[in-house]
């Protein structure tokens, strides 16, 4: 089980899923739609996390898994970095 009654995810899903190595172990972990969507949104958010690193993570479960609507979530956030690193 991932995620428990109120719908945060468990330790347990941190610890398999999440980021590895150093400060950023279980930080943004990724295992269904719901998690993959919410990690986009807050792919800022992380201290010893790069943005870029998140959005590789979450475009790789997305092209394993063929999902369209993440993997275009991961295009339109790229596009969005990028005209925020121009800004």
């Amino acid at each position: 089980m991932m995620r428990t009654r109120k719908g945060t995810v468990t330790a347990e899903a941190r610890k398999k899923y999440g980021m590895r190595g150093g400060s950023k172990s279980g930080k943004f972990p990724v295992f269904d739609r719901r998690s993959a969507l919410a990690a986009i949104k807050l792919r800022h958010h992380g201290h010893g996390v790069s943005a870029g690193a998140v959005l590789a993570k979450v475009a790789r479960w997305a092209s394993e898994h063929n999902d369209e609507v993440v993997m275009a979530a991961v295009r339109r956030a790229r596009e969005a970095d990028r005209k925020r690193k121009r800004a």
